[in-house]
């Protein structure tokens, strides 16, 4: 995946983990609580994951850029 692509599908993370998180504190506020609560983390926990999935390394780009060893 080029870093292009990476930076792209980072954004659109983002959004919608904004777009979750305003949609648990909208609801939650509505029923009388001042915080998102476990919910809130776990769809931050959520986004942290998928960001580390898009940006982890490849080990084949690892191999491919090291020297052969004759």
């Amino acid at each position: 995946m080029s870093k292009v692509s990476k930076i792209i599908v980072t954004i659109v993370v983002i959004v919608i983990f904004v777009f979750l998180y305003a949609i648990i504190f909208g609801v939650r506020s509505e029923a009388g609580n001042k915080t998102p609560g476990i919910l809130g983390l776990v769809v931050f926990a959520g986004m942290i994951g998928a960001i580390r999935a898009v940006w982890k390394k490849d080990k084949k780009e690892d191999e491919d850029n090291l020297p052969d060893k004759q």
